[in-house]
């Protein structure tokens, strides 16, 4: 893979200069962060799908298939339910 995916292309510019170990730090630290950011992008995403439902009166049924998931899935990102079970602390 060349670049990044479309959402995270910004990314690219960790790599676009001559590789330094300042980019292997900084790539390190971006790999580790994954679960943060996703963390972060589920809240943001259960944000938007519930201010579109409740302000907008978007019903999860015409969500669905924009999001590519089934309208009770829509209603789960919106109660912030995650189809992968998170691990505990002390989990590996």
């Amino acid at each position: 893979m060349d670049k990044p995916p479309v959402p995270f292309e910004q990314l690219a510019d960790l790599v676009a200069s001559k590789e330094t170990l300042a980019q292997a730090v900084a790539l390190t630290a971006a790999l580790a962060a994954i679960p943060d950011l996703q963390k972060w992008l589920r809240e943001q995403r259960q944000h938007v799908v519930r201010t579109l439902h409740e302000r907008d009166g978007i019903s999860y049924t015409d969500m669905a298939p924009a999001l590519g998931v089934k309208p009770e899935r829509v209603s789960g990102i919106a109660r912030g339910h995650s189809r992968t079970p998170r691990k505990k602390a002390g989990d590996e």
